[in-house]
């Protein structure tokens, strides 16, 4: 008798899942970083700086949007 797809599902086999990693503390790390540059760049230029950061902050979110759709 052959094996289905979903008689393999119960079989209790573990294929293709790898334990995920944990990137909290990088991620808060990288957050950190961001808003100490935020906070520098606003004591340094006032709402100059902010603006910059923002503007800055919206070029990245399009690259990496146009990063993410290409090839689609």
């Amino acid at each position: 008798m052959t094996m289905t797809t979903a008689a393999g599902a119960f079989s209790g086999s573990d294929h293709g899942h790898a334990e995920k990693k944990d990137y909290t503390l990088a991620m808060y790390l990288i957050a950190a970083v961001v808003i100490g540059i935020v906070a520098v760049a606003v004591a340094t230029m006032g709402l100059g700086g902010l603006i910059l950061c923002g503007v800055g902050a919206t070029w990245f979110m399009l690259a990496l949007l146009v990063v993410m759709t290409a090839g689609g």
